[in-house]
Formats: structure tokens, sequence, C-alpha cells
């Protein structure tokens, strides 16, 4: 891995100074054996648990650190005081069950303070905590229980809005299941309220927790993110990305079983010490009148939320709430269309801006308004072609790299598997290492605008043709809300295109008016061989919880 320059260095090495250490950093970053993995801040020893709470009942003991509205509308508040008294209670009941330093701690809890609760004490401990959608099917809790091996695993029993519960392992010599909604729980946690826990205080690189990518381009992996460098880049983050002032409160969207809210949703705005936003979904999805209502009744500043819920809320029309409150809106998680960025900014009256980021990567790599972004802070970026590896030029679609590391907080390795993660993740060109972040881009006008995933692609007789190019194709066509491109089989060309469109409640006609505009920009763009075989018409298509597509689920 080359050395990152002196001038980051002195960036990332200002930006550490923010947070409290038990032992000194001795260098910002080294890496290992020369190969793509590396250590940030090594020889510094700090934690999570302390840096988000304990540092700051000085000053912000009294001060609001989580807002909690339930899948009921009502809302509870939380002091970092108080929310510090349960962090410890929970981290001594933990104790007695014999959980330490480096064991796994499973948390399949609904977005309550509960679920911060239990990854804060476990920080405190030591303990890595691997937090899992409270909603995830039963196959995929087992398969990651068998991947980590916890040590605990921490549930609910009561529904709280969710329509289905995942089957919960049975207890075992190895496994501790607790039920926290049960009163044998209950009853027990009252017993060590008023305990204190001393921080266990954790080499930099040491891992803080596990978090499974969602899997719907592939098997899930366990990505490991390490203790200090994450720290530090949420923080920095904060301060230069989003530029949070000393009174936010801040809401974001996702739950904490995916990683924008470990990043957002709990970390970044306890390190900082402002409040954070945590909702509980009901079992009607309609962020379209309950987000802005939010808004409105809690004061909100800042949100984060991906570009499709925002589409939702657009069918659901314009928010009936005022806005005055918030500052900005963030999006991620998928390419943001025109028409969802001008209904944000002109019909909301918010400033929109919009980040791209992964799982692996931790906090966002790319930033901008609109669909034109460009890197964030250190990282040095290119656009390649899959195949050679060589740079494309301007408008032509690729691959997007990242030069020599993700930066601070970024994947250490997979878990108990660095040779895929070495092997997946990087390429070596030219005595460097780049990053495959798997996603087609095209460099526009200086910008870097996101298409998609690369590894979606159909074969048409031949032609390889992704469905990100298909997709950002239709962008902007008027009625058209959004658009997935799937394959479909043909009995001479192998597999054709086939659209799944959701339109805003469009006659018949104009619905064969509609086919044909698609049909010509798809010609015009990417040629004859990516015309339609199939076009179909939708109110909603199928997404996962935080909000992506299920293309298989739409394939089959």
């Amino acid at each position: 891995m080359s050395t990152i320059t002196v001038n980051d260095a002195a960036f990332w090495q200002q930006e550490a100074q923010r947070l409290d250490w038990q032992q000194d950093f001795t260098s910002v970053v080294e890496e290992i054996d020369g190969g793509p993995r590396c250590r940030w801040f090594p020889g510094g020893r700090t934690n999570l648990s302390y840096n988000a709470l304990d540092r700051h009942l000085a000053e912000k003991g009294d001060r609001c650190a989580i807002i909690q509205r339930d899948y009921r509308g009502a809302t509870q508040r939380l002091s970092y005081h108080e929310l510090w008294q349960q962090v410890n209670a929970l981290s001594h009941l933990m104790i007695s069950w014999g959980i330490r330093q480096g064991d796994r701690v499973m948390i399949v809890l609904p977005m309550t303070p509960l679920a911060a609760v239990a990854m804060l004490a476990c920080a405190r401990l030591g303990a890595v905590h691997v937090v899992v959608y409270s909603g995830v099917t039963s196959d995929a809790l087992a398969q990651r229980v068998v991947a980590c091996q916890p040590a605990l695993l921490l549930h609910c029993s009561e529904h709280r809005g969710r329509q289905e519960l995942p089957s919960i392992p049975t207890a075992s010599a190895t496994l501790r299941a607790v039920d926290c909604y049960s009163p044998d729980f209950t009853q027990a946690l009252a017993q060590h309220i008023g305990c204190v826990v001393p921080c266990v205080w954790l080499e930099s690189s040491q891992p803080s927790h596990l978090l499974f990518t969602s899997g719907t381009t592939g098997a899930p992996k366990g990505i490991v993110r390490d203790t200090g460098g994450y720290a530090v880049a949420l923080l920095a983050s904060l301060r230069h990305l989003f530029h949070v002032q000393d009174d936010e409160i801040f809401f974001t969207t996702a739950d904490v079983g995916w990683v924008t809210g470990h990043s957002y949703g709990i970390y970044a705005p306890l390190l900082a010490g402002i409040t954070t936003v945590m909702y509980e979904a009901s079992t009607v999805n309609t962020p379209g009148e309950s987000w802005w209502q939010m808004v409105a009744e809690l004061g909100i500043t800042r949100m984060l939320t991906i570009a499709g819920a925002i589409r939702l809320a657009r069918q659901q029309g314009k928010p009936h709430a005022s806005l005055a409150s918030l500052r900005s809106l963030y999006l991620a998680g998928e390419p943001l269309d025109p028409a969802t960025h001008s209904w944000v900014t002109r019909g909301m009256g918010v400033t929109c801006e919009n980040h791209y980021w992964q799982t692996e990567s931790g906090w966002p790599l790319l930033a901008g308004t609109g669909s034109g972004l460009a890197p964030v802070f250190t990282r040095a970026v290119d656009i390649v072609d899959a195949t050679s590896g060589e740079s494309c030029t301007p408008g032509q679609a690729g691959m997007l790299v990242i030069k020599d590391t993700l930066g601070p907080g970024g994947m250490s390795t997979l878990w108990q598997d660095d040779t895929q993660h070495d092997q997946r993740y990087w390429l070596r060109r030219d005595g460097r290492w780049f990053y495959a972040t798997h996603d087609c881009a095209v460099r526009q006008n200086d910008s870097i605008v996101i298409q998609g995933r690369m590894d979606d692609v159909i074969n048409i007789g031949g032609k390889r043709l992704a469905t990100a190019e298909v997709e950002n194709a239709l962008a902007g066509i008027a009625g058209i809300i959004e658009v997935v491109a799937t394959r479909t089989p043909h009995h001479l060309l192998g597999e054709m295109v086939a659209l799944f469109v959701v339109t805003e409640g469009l006659t018949v006609q104009q619905e064969g008016m509609l086919k044909q505009q698609i049909r010509e920009r798809l010609v015009s763009r990417c040629g004859r061989f990516a015309l339609p075989r199939k076009i179909h018409f939708r109110r909603s298509l199928p997404k996962t919880f935080s909000g992506k597509f299920l293309r298989r689920m739409l394939t089959a």
C-alpha cells in the first residue's frame, strides 16, 4: 500500500486529537505485510463507549442524547447521564453472564434505546457487537450465528409493529439467548442499576463490531470495523462534511442493523455530543406523513435517508408540516435521480446533499449536490475498465476504484477471511492498491456520477449490458418515479431486458406513450439490443428494509 501524503497524515493527526485516548498512537497509519490491509492510529488505545458517553458527562450530562419515537407514535427521551447509567447497568449484567473482551454479542433488537444501550455496553467491555436487523428472516439469522459464533444473543419477543419475527436459536453451552422484553431480563437489569463499569481500553485497530452485508447481490459477508479509526472518521465527517453545530438534532432513518444506522444513527451523533433520533417504524410505511411530522414536533435539524424513501414520500404529496428547523437533508444508498433532488430543493425548500458510500467504507466516499459527486477529504479515486484496469476517458462508464486506502473507518478485513478481503475488494496495478467498489460510474464535467452495481449484467446475444446503464438512460423521463432493469429469458438471444416501472397514476393511453418513449430512449443511448422484451408498470416495487430493490425477486 502506498504511504499517504504528508498533508493527509497531518489532517488525520489533527482530527484524531478530537478523540480521547488513554494512550497516544505512534503513527497515523501503517501497512500490514505490504498488502492492502492497514492499521489506523497504531499504538493508540481508546474506547467508543467512553468517547460517546463518559467524556460528555461533566458538561452535557443533562443534555438529551436520544429521542425515540416508537411504533405507536409515543416519544421518550434519554439524557447523556441516563444513557450512561443504563449502559453501565447492562455492562455489569453482561459481565455476570461471563461476557469478556473479544466475545461476539449479537443484537437483534428493534429501534429502541435498548439497541443503542446494548451496542455501547459491548463497546465498554471490548466485546464485538454484531447488530442484525430485527425483522431478518430465520435463515439469515441462523447463517449469521454460524458465521460469527456469538456468546450472547439479545432479542425482543414482542412484535412491536414487526410483521414477522425470526426464530431465535436455542440457547446452548456456548450461546446465551436473552429476551430483553421478558420480566426476567427487566428484573435482572434493575439489580445492576447504579453499578459503574470501567471501560476496557482497546488498541485502535482492534475490532469494535461486525456488520453483515444485506446479501442482495450475493452471500452476506462479515465486515470488520476497527475502534480508533472509525471514531476519528465519524467525528471528522460530522465536522467537515455534515457541518454539524452544537445544537443539532440528527435523524437517521436507517435501522441499526445497517451501516447508516450504526455510523450516523448511534455513534457519530453521540461521539459529537449532540442529539440523535431513533424511529421505530410501524407497519404502515408513510414517510411522507410521519417523518415530516417528526421534523416539526421534535425540531430535527438534519436528516439522513435514501432517495427511494423520498420518492415514496413524494408520492404521498407535499409535506403538511413545517420543515423550518431542517437545515439539510442527506441522501445515500442509491443513485440520486434529478426529479427527487428537484422535489427536495424546490418542493420542500430544503438543502439536499448527496452521498455515496458502502457498508465496507463505513462513511461517505463521495459527496456533492445532485448526481455529480467528488471524493471526500483525503481519498483519491479513478474510474477504470473492469476488464483491463485501464483508466476510462470522460463519459466512458467503468468501475469506481479508490486508490491506496479507504481511509480510517473503512473495513479492516472480512471476518476470519483476510484472503477473500484482499482478493475480492483489492486490485494491484503499477505498484499501487486499488479498492474495487464494484459500482459503475462515469466522469462528467469533473464530477463522478454513480450509475449502479457492476455485477448486475444482462448478456444479450453476447453483448453485455449493465442494468445500471439501462436505468441511468431512463432517468429524468417525465412520469417515471422508479425504474428497475432485470433480465428475462429469450430463446434466441439468451437474455433480454425486462423493465419494472413505477409511474404516477397514468392512463392506459399515457402508459402506451411512455412505453414508446422508453424504447426510443434506450435505442438512442444504449443501442437496439437494449430494447426491452417486457415493460411492467407497477405502483410499487419490492425492497429490503434498507431500501434496496429485490432484483432477484423481480427476475423470478
